[in-house]
């Protein structure tokens, strides 16, 4: 990055940090897409949304608190949804609370699909980081925590 007069020492750091954070992000997002496609013909989406209905076995999820979960709309979630309904790997209820609002669940099917896929998952993440020690994942996870604890809670 050519130095710019009005950026600091600090703020082209910050920026340098920020945009390796960013590419690294894109290429792993790039390469689990990839695969889960190939394998499964499943968006990393899709992943999402079955991980999140997999932690919650017996309650489900109302479809309001998974795209807060999911940090996406809810038009988002609807539209991740429908085929996975269709599929019948999700059922989709009046929520008891809130006659308006709904909830979601994996079916039977849908959980032992989801198994696989948080097999294979979980193997290519592994792949992906296998180059880290132990201690650099801690380091890693650490200096995340910190940058999120800083100005990211705020807006």
């Amino acid at each position: 990055m050519a130095n710019h007069p009005s950026i600091s020492t600090v703020e082209q750091d910050a920026l340098r940090t920020w945009l390796k954070l960013l590419g690294t992000s894109n290429l792993v997002r790039k390469t689990l897409q990839s695969r889960l496609s190939a394998g499964y013909g499943v968006s990393l989406s899709r992943f999402d949304v079955l991980a999140n209905l997999y932690r919650a076995p017996e309650t489900g999820v109302r479809l309001s608190d998974l795209s807060k979960q999911l940090m996406v709309s809810n038009g988002n979630v609807t539209q991740v949804m429908t085929p996975l309904i269709k599929e019948g790997y999700v059922e989709r209820t009046p929520c008891a609370q809130d006659a308006r609002a709904a909830t979601a669940r994996l079916t039977k099917e849908g959980r032992t699909l989801f198994e696989k896929m948080a097999t294979d998952h979980a193997s290519w993440v592994g792949e992906i980081f296998a180059n880290l020690s132990p201690d650099d994942h801690k380091q890693v996870a650490n200096l995340l925590d910190k940058l999120v604890q800083t100005k990211l809670n705020q807006d």
